[in-house]
């Protein structure tokens, strides 16, 4: 699988930073750690990291796959953000 280098565009190098962050905090809320994503996502835990950094411009199948190795959600689920998140943006 090659990843597709994030582009120059910086509002798109921003999204991908926020999906980034969500991946990063949702796997945090789970208490999983980037090996047991990767492998419950069948994605490379280096890949993992550089998704997290927000290195890498994924397609939406690998979204997919990272938002079913963490857990039964739907992608809605998944953006609206772990439940901490969510409890932050009420306050």
């Amino acid at each position: 699988m090659n990843p597709i280098v994030c582009c120059q565009d910086l509002q798109v190098r921003q999204e991908v930073h926020k999906l980034g962050v969500l991946i990063l905090l949702w796997r945090r809320q789970l208490g999983m750690t980037q090996y047991q994503l990767a492998d419950k996502s069948g994605l490379a835990q280096s890949y993992i990291s550089d998704l997290e950094s927000g290195a890498v411009d994924p397609r939406w199948s690998t979204i997919y796959r990272v938002i079913y190795g963490l857990g039964e959600m739907n992608i809605q689920d998944f953006l609206n953000g772990p439940q901490t998140i969510r409890s932050l943006k009420i306050h």
